[in-house]
């Protein structure tokens, strides 16, 4: 007699994501196997599977043709706030997009189960066009993230930022077809790229392969909105700070190496020496970044579950929208303190005071904290509200925060 485990229980999407989670749990629990004793550049692909998980391999993956990757690039603007799409090509062509060369340009880069269209995205848009006058470019690759088959998502990450440089090389192109000057003498402005969860690896590789090219435009900085941490724990293809000036991340549903979550938690990665780095230049950690106050636990089937984990891992860029929209209108500030990522130093942090002596802020002003002659690095510990506006912290706040820390379920 033969058992279906998944006969009139599951459906077929439900069935992948959990084969999907087997796969990952067999990562994770044989991480060390996957260190990677080759260069620092970002080349292959990733490597989700230990010897003990490779046999879903066949299953969950499949060969990509990176010419059939399918990216869409949307164009959007103060002058311009309706998006454009912008089509790679020989049709390519920045007329009526109200494109600058000279603006900031920013790149938003959703991740897993996500697309362009999502509200969250919508959301940043707006909130950078309040927060100044820049270029923002879309990346919606929805085609390929926008499934419960995660290692068929992580594995486009590389066709992805390949893409984007695609589409920058363009814009270089069509400047230099509508110019008399020399592409070294513009006035190109800064490149900053804001990735969530896989998104946060297409910024670095692309910002890699950007560099690769020696051409007069580079990626400044790179936002890393709780980078995805399934399949790039220690592989060459991870965000890292040597990937663009700055590289700031925002840690909020990380767990320690033997446990599942979704993002990153370690501030540090293991090179192929076996000495540790940071992976920012900044890494900040909201109410200890592992999980997040405004994301109940629930008692629901393990679906449900899978779904509600998603919450902590969603609120990085809802963090970093409202800093936008704070520092629009100067409304507030988050703050944070120098941690070592103790539970006692967090507890001490709770009951400080911070101002700009003694704190950095953490997102869209976190750059005004970098600067040549004395750039402030490190791990930060950031005390946020349950509720929205998320930097405005109550009494209650901090109380219920560290009652989380002295029982074990906010920190380590």
């Amino acid at each position: 007699m033969t058992c279906n485990l998944f006969r009139g229980r599951m459906s077929s999407d439900k069935r992948v994501l959990f084969l999907t989670l087997v796969s990952i749990f067999f990562n994770l629990s044989n991480a060390e196997s996957l260190i990677d004793h080759g260069s620092n550049s970002k080349n292959g692909s990733v490597h989700c599977f230990s010897k003990f998980g490779r046999g879903l391999e066949w299953f969950l993956g499949s060969k990509i043709n990176p010419n059939l990757v399918e990216v869409k690039f949307y164009l959007t603007s103060r002058d311009n706030p309706i998006r454009t799409e912008v089509a790679l090509g020989n049709n390519f062509q920045l007329d009526g997009t109200g494109f600058k060369i000279e603006r900031r340009t920013v790149m938003i880069v959703h991740g897993f189960k996500s697309s362009g269209k999502k509200n969250w995205v919508y959301n940043m848009e707006t909130a950078f066009r309040l927060w100044g006058d820049v270029n923002i470019v879309i990346v919606d690759w929805g085609e390929h993230a926008n499934t419960v088959n995660y290692y068929k998502a992580a594995e486009h990450v590389m066709p992805v930022g390949r893409n984007i440089v695609k589409f920058l090389s363009h814009i270089i192109n069509a400047t230099s077809d509508s110019t008399q000057e020399k592409l070294d003498d513009l006035n190109w402005g800064p490149i900053h790229m804001v990735g969530h969860s896989l998104g946060a690896h297409i910024c670095g590789i692309a910002a890699d392969e950007l560099k690769k090219k020696s051409l007069p435009w580079k990626v400044f900085r790179i936002t890393g909105l709780d980078p995805a941490r399934p399949c790039f724990l220690r592989s060459n293809l991870s965000l890292t700070k040597n990937d663009a000036d700055f590289v700031d991340i925002i840690h909020t549903h990380g767990k320690s190496s033997s446990k599942f979550s979704f993002g990153m938690q370690e501030p540090i990665a293991r090179s192929h020496f076996c000495l540790f780095i940071s992976l920012g230049h900044v890494d900040f950690y909201p109410n200890g970044g592992k999980k997040q106050p405004s994301c109940s636990r629930t008692k629901k089937p393990w679906y449900a579950r899978i779904k509600q984990k998603t919450c902590s891992h969603g609120l990085s860029h809802m963090y970093f929208t409202e800093s936008l929209i704070a520092a629009a209108y100067n409304a507030g500030k988050f703050w944070s303190h120098e941690w070592d990522r103790s539970a006692q130093r967090a507890i001490e942090i709770i009951h400080e005071t911070c101002d700009q002596n003694n704190c950095i802020e953490m997102g869209i002003n976190a750059e005004n904290y970098r600067n040549n002659d004395n750039p402030v690095l490190g791990t930060f510990f950031v005390i946020t509200a349950s509720s929205p506006p998320y930097y405005n912290v109550t009494a209650d706040d901090l109380d219920n925060l560290e009652a989380q820390i002295v029982a074990g379920s906010a920190v380590k």
